[in-house]
This record gives C-alpha cells, sequence and structure tokens, in this order.
C-alpha cells in the first residue's frame, strides 16, 4: 500500500486536519515545505454535497397542492398565505427558502421527490451508513466517493482533492484514506501554542521519501499532510465566525462552513469533493421554528456561494447535491413534529442543472405504512453527479455496483 495524504489520515483515525496536529507549530510561510502547484481558474470542476443530517421533512420543504396534506398535519402545516410561488411549480414553497429563487428562475435547480434507497429503514445509523456508502445492506466499509476517489487517483497528489467540512464522512472515505476534515472554521483557525518550531522543524526533517515500511512511507506523507493544513489556514483565515450563536442551531458556525467553501473553490486547491453537513434536521417536535431556520440557512447559504462563483468564474464547474438519509412521515406526531420516514427530497444546485424542475411526486394517498413510498433510488443523482466528474461507465460500475441512467438531469 502507497502512502499518500489521504492514506495518512485515514491511519490516525481520520482526526480533523486541525486537531491531528496538537501542539506542533505550523509554519505559515507554506515554501518552506513542499510546493503543491494549484489548477487553473475554473478548470477543476468541484461537487459540493450538502447533507441535511437527521433526515429533512419533504412535505414542509416543497408542499403538495392536496387537501390531504393538510389532513395528516392539521397542527404543522404551513398556512397557504406564508408558501411562495415559484414560476411553473405546483406546490407551495416553504417561505425558508425565498433565496433560491433565482435559482430557480435561471433553470438552475432541480428537486427530486421519493429519493431514498430500498431497505434502508428508519433509523439514523443504518440510513445514513445506507446513503454514504451506496450499498444498503452491507457492511459501511468505504463510500460512494471514497471509492470514486481511489478509482481516480492522479498521478501526481492532490493533498486537498476531497474536504470535508463540519465533521468527517464515510461517503468519501476509501478504502485507504480519508478527506481531509474541518470540524469548525472558528476552530480550524486556531494556532497552536507558541515555542514549538523546532519540534516542527525536527518532525519534517524524519520525512525521508525513500523510508521503508508503513511508518517510513507515514513520515514520508507527512510534509503533504502539513502543506494541506497550512493552505486551508490561509484559505478560511477570512471567514467571519459571529459569536452569536443559537442554542439549538450554531447558525453562525454552518454559515462559516458554506464561506469556507466558496473560499475554498476560489482558491483553486484542485479540491473536487466538498461534503458539508448540516446538522439539527431531526425535528421531532417544535419542527416549524427548527426547520425554518435550518432552510433558510441551506438556501442563503447555496444562494450566497453561487453568487460568489459566478462572479469568480467558477460557477460553471460548480455542482451542489444536496441530500438527506431519508425523510419523515406523513402525519404529524403528537409533538409539533414528524417522526423518521422513507422517500425524501434531495436537491441539484448550479449551472450544471439541465433545467429547473420537480421529478416524482409525492402520492399522499398511497402511502407505504405512513411513509412517502421511495420512487427514486438515490444512486441515480451518484450516478449522474459522477458522470458529470468525468467518471467512465466502468468506474460508475465499481462505485455503485451498476449504472444507473434512468434520469436526465445534468448537462455533462
Amino acid at each position: 500500500m502507497t502512502m499518500n495524504r489521504r492514506t495518512f489520515l485515514g491511519l490516525s483515525g481520520g482526526v480533523a486536519a486541525s486537531g491531528l496536529f496538537g501542539g506542533l507549530a505550523l509554519p505559515r510561510n507554506a515554501a518552506a515545505l513542499h510546493s503543491f502547484a494549484r489548477q487553473s481558474s475554473g478548470t477543476a470542476r468541484t461537487l459540493v454535497v450538502v447533507d441535511l443530517q437527521g433526515g429533512n421533512d419533504a412535505l414542509n420543504t416543497f408542499v403538495p397542492q392536496s387537501g390531504l396534506y393538510r389532513d395528516l398535519r392539521p397542527t404543522i402545516a404551513l398556512p397557504e398565505s406564508d408558501l411562495l410561488t415559484f414560476a411553473g411549480l405546483e406546490y407551495g414553497v416553504h417561505p425558508s427558502l425565498a433565496s433560491l429563487q433565482s435559482l430557480w428562475d435561471n433553470g438552475q435547480l432541480a428537486a427530486l421527490y421519493g429519493t431514498g434507497l430500498q431497505g434502508q429503514g428508519r433509523s439514523h445509523f443504518v440510513a445514513q451508513d445506507a446513503w454514504r456508502t451506496a450499498r444498503p445492506g452491507e457492511p459501511a466499509r468505504s463510500g460512494w466517493l471514497g471509492r470514486w476517489l481511489e478509482a481516480t487517483e492522479p498521478d501526481e497528489e492532490v493533498p486537498l482533492r476531497a474536504i470535508a467540512l463540519g465533521q468527517s464522512t464515510l461517503a468519501a472515505q476509501g478504502e485507504q484514506g480519508r478527506p481531509v476534515a474541518i470540524q469548525s472554521v472558528e476552530g480550524f483557525r486556531l494556532n497552536p501554542p507558541r515555542g514549538n518550531d523546532d519540534v516542527t522543524a525536527a518532525v519534517l526533517a524524519m520525512s525521508d521519501p525513500a523510508g521503508r515500511g508503513v511508518m517510513g512511507e507515514a513520515m514520508a506523507a507527512f510534509p503533504q499532510t502539513v502543506e494541506a493544513v497550512i493552505q486551508l489556514q490561509e484559505l478560511v483565515a477570512d471567514v467571519d465566525v459571529s459569536d452569536n450563536v443559537d442554542q439549538e442551531i450554531d447558525v453562525d458556525g454552518d454559515q462559516a462552513l458554506f464561506q469556507a467553501t466558496q473560499a475554498i473553490i476560489q482558491g483553486n486547491v484542485g479540491a473536487q469533493i466538498l461534503y458539508v453537513t448540516i446538522n439539527g434536521f431531526d425535528t421531532h417536535s417544535g419542527q416549524a421554528s427548527q426547520q425554518g431556520a435550518l432552510l433558510q440557512l441551506v438556501a442563503d447559504g447555496l444562494a450566497d456561494l453561487f453568487a460568489a462563483l459566478e462572479t469568480s468564474g467558477h460557477a460553471e464547474n460548480t455542482l451542489a447535491l444536496v441530500v438527506s438519509e431519508f425523510g419523515r412521515r406523513a402525519a404529524e406526531n403528537g409533538s409539533l413534529g414528524t417522526d423518521h420516514g422513507h422517500g425524501g427530497l434531495s436537491f441539484l444546485v448550479g449551472p450544471p442543472v439541465a433545467q429547473s424542475a420537480i421529478i416524482g411526486e409525492p402520492d399522499l394517498g398511497d402511502l407505504a405504512d405512513g411513509d412517502l413510498r421511495i420512487t427514486i433510488d438515490a444512486r441515480s443523482m451518484y450516478d449522474h453527479a459522477l458522470r458529470w466528474l468525468g467518471a467512465s461507465d466502468e468506474i460508475i460500475v465499481d462505485v455503485l455496483g451498476q449504472e444507473w441512467k434512468g434520469l436526465q438531469l445534468l448537462r455533462l
């Protein structure tokens, strides 16, 4: 097994890069280490996956024009007077999604109703493993993005090719390595203790590219990992993180994740996979305010991201895929919320989208044990996203087990 930056992080247990170096003083001058050529502006395609962790409620996101909706939700149904109208869309839109209207009007927002994987169940852990591995029912050894990353590993190592923001993720974990992970932008920017320059220099001096065995290869990969940390610290240095944090939802911290995503893409460091995790969508109680705040966070984050990328010339080569491990029950519960369900709602966002549309339709008169049915396999989205990144038929089969060409979602 050849050791590289991804493998090195994998052997370390997948610890976030910022914490991996503990008390080491990282030199601010990247020229002190091995230099890595950055890709030219706007040439690399980047897939941004936004994971709405906890299970976003589809029916209160895009609201069906059906009396059954209000029968099932006499308390938490969104008032008709609050719903937004997007041109040509036969659904009411949650008012917190107002900032997505320009993307819809520009043909850059496709929603898929009834997404999921058969057999995913209603358990967070089982469903998350199914979505992230794209292999439901099998042991969770590697993720769908991780397998693609390893199948397409370039000859020259790209230290920041895959980055997880918010927390590490199985989706981008391969058989041998894991992505660089930023738990929080604020924590990642913390400077290590002073006075350790000699320790850092000594460790780097031991990095023998001719070293043998696992330890030797790990030490040889160490400078690449340090360089990755330095580049990321420089990219997120100007991201604004406010101290005003909501008690239930870390709005400021999650906004910073979107800002960091923008900085990384515009930094042209060769990032092809950015995986952003937003927590809090497990709305068993008090759903109205919690989901509203979270949907606005995500909508504003995506709208601001693509507006900035349009200005810098990166938008055409950026695609966002918004997923959640399952939907929620069609009927409300007794706590002003909803419980775990099956069929969910996913989004594709950005200039690569073929046209704005909602694909699939929730049939509230034909539920599966009280849940929306799964009518669109999540791997259909994965197939399209990987092909957009340049994957061949052979790699698609290797990553996803078979081809999933049923939908025409993107301008490939």
